[in-house]
């Protein structure tokens, strides 16, 4: 191994790219997926010893073969490099090894020692050389370890799943919920309508089904609201004389602004949310009807944080009723703009312009709906709603619950290819939606200033467009006209031009998105952003995870006058190149032991009404859906060079 060498993942790599931790350039991985050396001159025995270090130190100890056995290869590779180990040594660090790795309770104790048996198997004249030779440690290389699981590296926010589902395991209902609050100040929000990547990424969806996260996330969350003595939501109110002088607005009170107030209430700030509407959550409460997010949830958890010392003024629009500028001569030394996307994208057909009663966008029918502006809503007994997203599907299944007798979806592509979440699409056709897939919208049809209907054509399937979707083709002569009271368009959201272009200083791109830098900060100092403002429309956990980091990020810059790149994203980066989900990992464990399912209202009574259409876990269920996971914490150690000293 005289030059680069990567095995990783089951893939062998003799040309191994270069790895970067920040802006250092890492000189040998050593982990769960195997080993790569970027560094001639690493030392094979002190990278294993510290990794064996990495490892003891990680081991929950709730097993003997991983608390001992980390314990045994530590001592054990220490002593070969010390020279005082006796004869054989390497044959007993691999029986400990294997014996480890067979008999551990969780994957961090399996998948650990497995590159120490593979270093032994393909490196073994390489490391009797090194023990022969002695390890000069020189103090050359700095080391590093970190420790993650697949579930965690795809949610956005990184909580600790494996630790969360293992508390529900145990039965420390509690422990779990304040788990998952270090970083999320609303799981029984996120608990109900996460689009679940974690699940998606959840190796024991490899042998049978993953892990219903989300609902164990949910459930610990209810406990949690019927059982307010043990729940950690409602923090006292800090006495005045113990808290900062120090002034934060906030602009937006959906989920990345409640997430961020939550942070900086904490750090003791004095944090003030302005609010366009009448009523807190941004879209988490206007744009997600009640049937799956129950307003009660999101207003409890909201009390959360405003117990926290967090005040909510509503009725206040940035560029209609204040500005940037009146914020900093009010006081405020830091702003966060946390706000939605909150306005349509128009589907550039014939007839959209023709103001009929009858066409709406998708965002503002729900908006009206889940504000009890019934009379904004048009009315009549068939509907169609045009998109494949979640609003569209929102909107449809909606649509039967406030009266329409028919309610139809019409989207361009197949069911497949349809960006709504799985589980929603389901549920919209249990409740009788019907789907016109591809089909394409052409012509809204309108007789005396009303919609009558909607002129469509069908949609051939073509090349892989830059979405990696198929592009759809129009089929030339196929049009066909769907009678409807109602036409809804929700093909898509952006935000708020009308607020954006009063926001001196502060870069906004042509598609009304907010220019921040790693660090969330705007082109205007002291101005941060984070959220569906930034990104474009996108899911709810990730505003709160930029919410969090944005709040982490403003403290540093009120304390140090400064904002550096954190550890933890320099972290994310680097594991994301290390693919800590493997598709095509073979898992040598029986399957057939399936998902707690989940209890439902019935279809055919939940569409006429509001009630919430999922139940949650009892105690029994959580715990048993809970002992199905594999607690796959991975831990890996990278090298880097030191600097010289100046």
């Amino acid at each position: 191994m005289n030059r680069p060498f990567s095995f990783w993942n089951n893939s062998l790599n003799e040309t191994p790219a270069e790895l970067q931790h920040g802006d250092k350039k890492v000189s040998a991985v050593i982990g769960w997926g195997g080993l790569q050396i970027l560094d001639d001159n690493i030392n094979l025995l002190e990278l294993c010893h510290e990794y064996c270090k990495a490892v003891e130190g990680f081991s929950c100890g709730q097993c003997i073969p991983c608390r001992v056995g980390s314990r045994v290869l530590t001592d054990l590779v220490g002593r070969i490099i010390k020279g005082t180990d006796g004869k054989n040594s390497l044959h007993i660090l691999r029986e400990i090894a294997e014996t480890m790795s067979l008999t551990s309770m969780c994957e961090l104790g399996r998948s650990s020692p497995r590159v120490i048996l593979y270093l032994i198997e393909h490196h073994e004249e390489k490391l009797k050389q090194q023990k022969k030779t002695g390890v000069q440690q020189s103090g050359a290389y700095a080391y590093h370890s970190l420790k993650t699981a697949p579930c965690i590296q795809a949610c956005p926010i990184h909580l600790d799943i494996p630790k969360y589902i293992e508390e529900i395991r145990l039965g420390n209902f509690e422990g779990s919920l304040a788990t998952i609050k270090e970083r999320l100040p609303l799981p029984g929000v996120v608990g109900r309508v996460c689009v679940r990547p974690c699940e998606f990424h959840c190796r024991r969806g490899l042998v049978d089904e993953p892990l219903q996260i989300k609902h164990l996330k949910r459930f610990v969350a209810d406990h949690g609201r019927l059982h307010p003595a043990s729940d950690s939501v409602a923090a006292p109110k800090k006495k005045s004389s113990e808290r900062k002088k120090t002034k934060i607005a906030i602009i937006g009170s959906g989920p990345a602004g409640l997430t961020a107030a939550h942070f900086l209430a904490g750090k003791g700030y004095l944090v003030t949310i302005f609010e366009m509407l009448p009523e807190p959550g941004g879209m988490a409460a206007v744009g997600i009807p009640d049937y799956r997010l129950p307003r009660t949830i999101l207003r409890d958890e909201i009390a959360g944080i405003e117990n926290r010392g967090v005040t909510i003024v509503y009725g206040k629009a940035l560029g209609a009723t204040f500005t940037l500028d009146d914020l900093i001569s009010e006081g405020f030394r830091a702003v966060f703009i946390g706000m939605g996307c909150h306005c349509h994208k128009n589907m550039g057909i014939a007839g959209e312009d023709k103001g009929y009663y009858g066409y709406v966008p998708g965002v503002y029918f729900l908006r009206n709906i889940n504000l009890g502006l019934l009379d904004e809503v048009p009315k009549g007994r068939k509907i169609v709603v045009v998109g494949g997203g979640n609003v569209a599907i929102d909107c449809v299944r909606i649509a039967l619950r406030i009266g329409f007798e028919e309610a139809h979806l019409v989207y361009r592509r197949t069911r497949k290819e349809m960006p709504a979440d799985a589980v929603e699409v389901a549920d919209a056709e249990a409740e009788g939606v019907q789907f016109h897939f591809l089909t394409a919208p052409k012509k809204i049809l309108g007789k005396d200033k009303k919609v009558k209907g909607i002129e469509c054509l069908k949609i051939e399937l073509g090349e892989t467009d830059a979405s990696g979707r198929c592009r759809p083709v129009e089929v030339a002569g196929s049009e066909f006209t769907v009678d409807a009271d109602v036409v809804v368009a929700a093909i898509g959201q952006e935000g708020d031009f009308a607020c954006f272009c009063n926001l001196p200083g502060v870069e906004v791109t042509e598609k009304g998105a907010i220019v921040i830098n790693e660090n969330f900060m705007t082109t205007r100092e002291a101005v941060f952003s984070g959220g569906d403002c930034v990104t474009g429309p996108d899911v709810l956990i990730r505003a709160c995870a930029h919410g969090r980091l944005s709040a982490m990020k403003i403290d540093h810059y009120l304390t140090q006058g400064e904002v550096p790149v954190f550890d933890e994203q320099k972290d994310e980066r680097f594991l994301a190149k290390l693919k800590v989900y493997d598709p095509h990992e073979t898992i040598a464990i029986p399957g057939g032991l399936k998902r707690m399912p989940i209890r439902h209202e019935p279809p055919l009574e939940r569409c006429r009404d509001f009630r919430e259409v999922d139940h949650g876990y009892t105690n029994g269920e959580a715990v048993t859906e809970a002992n199905r996971c594999l607690r796959c914490y991975r831990v890996v150690l990278y090298a880097c060079r030191k600097e010289p000293a100046s």
